[in-house]
């Protein structure tokens, strides 16, 4: 694996509650954006491709499966973080990933792992991942002795 995916965002108003924190759901969306950018650009998958005709039940695409999140500090108005994304296994329907969220300091705020199951929507049923997405996917797998945060 080389160096992890990450993209970084600025905390604005409408990221946080009435007290300046981040809002609990918000980084669930930080992460998505960062898994959505890394499947795009390192991967070369395009997802809007791949859900076309997804509305007459025809389309085919990931779906989140399962999902274990762990706040560990709050971010704030104005904060920078920096959202990584590290997939670390991969099956012939599925993927798992996790992600961290750090502030500018570089202090782990947020850390979660997620599996993404590629679905046929026609049928409602998994399938099989794409190869030339698996075998792209694949290169960038975290060593087995990474350390995670949750």
């Amino acid at each position: 694996m080389s160096e992890p995916f990450c993209s970084s965002f600025r905390v604005y108003y409408e990221d946080t509650d009435a007290g300046g924190i981040v809002y609990h759901a918000n980084y669930l969306k930080f992460c998505e954006r960062v898994r959505s950018d890394f499947v795009r650009e390192i991967v070369g998958f395009s997802q809007r491709d791949a859900l076309k005709g997804a509305a007459q039940g025809t389309g085919h695409g990931f779906v989140m499966t399962k999902f274990n999140g762990k706040f560990i500090a709050p971010a704030q108005l104005e904060d920078l973080l920096t959202v990584s994304c590290i997939p670390y296994k991969v099956t012939p329907a599925r993927i798992e990933i996790y992600q961290e969220v750090k502030n500018e300091a570089g202090k782990l705020l947020y850390a979660q792992r997620c599996t993404l199951a590629y679905i046929d929507f026609a049928r409602n049923t998994p399938m099989a991942v794409p190869p030339e997405f698996t075998s792209s996917f694949k290169q960038y797998l975290a060593p087995e002795d990474m350390v995670y945060a949750c």
